[in-house]
């Protein structure tokens, strides 16, 4: 890729209230290999009463905004609004991006001539010998090729050029969960490539706590609910049952698993599954209870 031939890329990263993640994530970006000055770096503040910490060290092409209204989405689309690039990257404040992430997101985008790339996401662990938690993430977090053949991607590594949001519009700010799905479908099902590059890289920590899971299966499975607009427990059990019988299969064939990392990934994912169905059932409940009349 040519010097002049270079495109305008602004990265674009939601923050709430983690400045010590978003920290290293900057670091990462301070040391990208694409010329700073065809890129910029729009940092969105989801938690407007939290300034961040003086000490912070900012990148020269780098700007702090505000989004007062809840959900990384909201704080995306803000970033939308103030980019200034023809292309737009997503990143989530705690991953790290490799030096070359960039450089090689430019370059397979136009090999490919796609409209949208799914980049590859490296986990990263506390130790060597995992947590429940951290087998279940190996086994089944942030699946991108995978992801990218069904027509979907998740932010925390999505390149997409500007032509692409300005026919199919912005992310759904209503939604809490999920809205990185529904926008990628959005965009595939418009028409637009998206193709997996394994050469864009960031780091991605992985949840090291059974609860940390939880709560993200509780928001997911919420989140679920509101994109398809279910108002009863097993309307949407296709969707927390889906595609059990591939996901054995192929963990029980992963050559980077040991038996005792397999089976914990095994137990995590029943727990997850009835952790889901549960929240199904509060939320149908909720939906179903009786209004008080005004006295």
């Amino acid at each position: 890729m040519s010097l002049t031939g270079r495109p305008k890329v602004s990265v674009i990263v939601p923050t709430y209230r983690d400045w010590s993640g978003l920290e290293r994530c900057l670091i990462g970006l301070a040391a990208q290999h694409y010329p700073q000055d065809r890129h910029e770096v729009l940092v969105v503040n989801n938690a407007p009463e939290e300034a961040a910490p003086a000490s912070m060290a900012w990148p020269d092409n780098a700007r702090l905004i505000v989004e007062a209204a809840p959900g990384s989405y909201a704080a995306r689309n803000r970033g939308i609004s103030e980019a200034r690039g023809e292309v737009l990257a997503f990143l989530d404040a705690d991953c790290v991006p490799e030096p070359d992430w960039l450089e090689s997101a430019m370059a397979c985008m136009e090999a490919e001539g796609a409209d949208l790339l799914a980049g590859h996401i490296t986990l990263i662990y506390q130790r060597s010998r995992l947590t429940p938690a951290e087998c279940f993430e190996k086994a089944f977090a942030f699946r991108q090729a995978d992801n990218a053949a069904a027509g979907v991607s998740v932010t925390a590594n999505l390149i997409v050029r500007r032509k692409v949001i300005e026919a199919v519009g912005a992310f759904d700010d209503s939604l809490m969960s999920g809205g990185d799905f529904e926008w990628t479908r959005r965009a595939t099902m418009a028409g637009f490539k998206l193709v997996y590059c394994p050469a864009a890289v960031v780091r991605h920590p992985a949840r090291h706590s059974l609860a940390s899971l939880v709560q993200k299966a509780r928001r997911v499975s919420t989140g679920s609910m509101a994109l398809h607009n279910e108002t009863r427990v097993f309307q949407g059990a296709r969707r927390v049952l889906a595609n059990i019988r591939a996901d054995l299969r192929e963990l029980f064939r992963r050559p980077d698993m040991t038996w005792r990392e397999r089976w914990w990934a095994l137990l995590v994912m029943a727990y997850l599954k009835l952790v889901k169905v549960h929240q199904r059932l509060t939320m149908t409940s909720r939906t179903h209870e009786p209004r008080k009349l005004p006295r």
